[in-house]
């Protein structure tokens, strides 16, 4: 396989991950309320699982991962449990990304982050794109988010750390948007004829 299709084929999956995990958000919260993370069920977002994350406010927009799927670990080179969100982003970024990462729980808001890492020794440029999703907590108070972390390229050398780019960011009480539904698999079924 030529590693043009492989990328191609990899970007799909990533941005079918991402609907997946956004649908799954958008359903939660269509039914009244910015979603609880109790109500999180990893079965229903299984295919994104990769992809997905969950972070916990701290304070002053600062967020530490509780749970991160394998393309998080990948850019970073380690495990990432228990870790500021921030350590993704380059150190003159942090202030700048943990200020819009702030608007997630203050807001309640969405945001889609663009992300880029320069080129360095054994680091080719590298895209990426972060998604945030509000949860709340037992308090009822917005306490972490659900989000996708989604890498278009080589890695290279890790860790890799990147700047912030253009962020958008929507009220999460605004209405959900509207999807088609994922096309399921079918399932077997066994005809007889006699």
């Amino acid at each position: 396989m030529s590693g043009s299709l492989q990328h191609e084929i990899i970007a799909r999956h990533q941005t079918r991950a991402a609907r997946i995990v956004e649908r799954y958000w958008c359903d939660l919260a269509a039914q009244g309320a910015i979603p609880e993370r109790a109500r999180i069920d990893p079965a229903e977002i299984q295919d994104a699982l990769e992809y997905a994350f969950i972070a916990e406010h701290l304070d002053c927009g600062h967020a530490r991962l509780r749970v991160a799927g394998g393309a998080v670990s990948a850019v970073l080179g380690m495990e990432t449990t228990g870790m500021p969100l921030s350590v993704l982003i380059a150190p003159a970024a942090r202030d700048r990304f943990n200020g819009r990462v702030a608007r997630v729980f203050q807001g309640p808001a969405r945001l889609v982050l663009k992300l880029h890492a320069h080129a360095r020794y054994g680091q080719p440029p590298l895209e990426a794109e972060m998604r945030l999703y509000p949860l709340r907590g037992v308090s009822g108070r917005v306490t972490q988010s659900l989000g996708t972390f989604l890498c278009g390229g080589q890695i290279g050398r890790a860790p890799r750390r990147f700047d912030l780019g253009s962020v958008t960011e929507q009220s999460a009480r605004a209405p959900a948007p509207t999807f088609a539904p994922i096309r399921q698999h079918g399932h077997l079924r066994l005809v007889v004829s006699n």
